[in-house]
């Protein structure tokens, strides 16, 4: 199983990482949302988490991809935060009750993948028409 990571604060990423390593996942942590963006499709991950505080937008932009580019379907996405994101198809985690139980993370990453029926906003609408031309 590969996950992407895209977190910023050092102590969060370590935390996740210590947590998938020893679920012998392969993980591959980027502080850099543009490279996400670069080789999420290359990679075929099987799942993304995203620290919601740290790329807000990203997030969003990178939920949209994922439920709408046919490739990336099968790709859960995971976003830590404080406020459940208001963008559906994807996992939200309370990041203070994460930093209390890391193997949230596990349970959550191996667990069925509950993408919203919510079709989204006019972000995802977007993203919709790019993937069709």
């Amino acid at each position: 199983m590969l996950v992407l990571l895209l977190i910023e604060e050092n102590s969060i990423a370590d935390l996740v990482l210590k947590e998938l390593r020893g679920a012998d996942v392969n993980v591959v942590h980027y502080r850099d949302p543009l490279r996400v963006l670069d080789y999420i499709s290359e990679f075929e991950a099987d799942a993304l988490i995203v620290r919601q505080k740290d790329f807000p937008l990203h997030a969003q932009i990178l939920a949209a991809m994922i439920r709408f580019y046919k490739p990336l379907q099968r790709c859960k996405m995971i976003v830590l935060g404080k406020d459940a994101p208001s963008f559906p198809s994807c996992t939200f985690i309370v990041e203070e009750l994460f930093t209390k139980d890391p193997s949230m993370i596990s349970s959550v990453l191996f667990g069925p993948n509950h993408a919203n029926a919510h079709h989204g906003s006019r972000l995802v609408a977007r993203a919709q028409r790019m993937v069709r031309d």
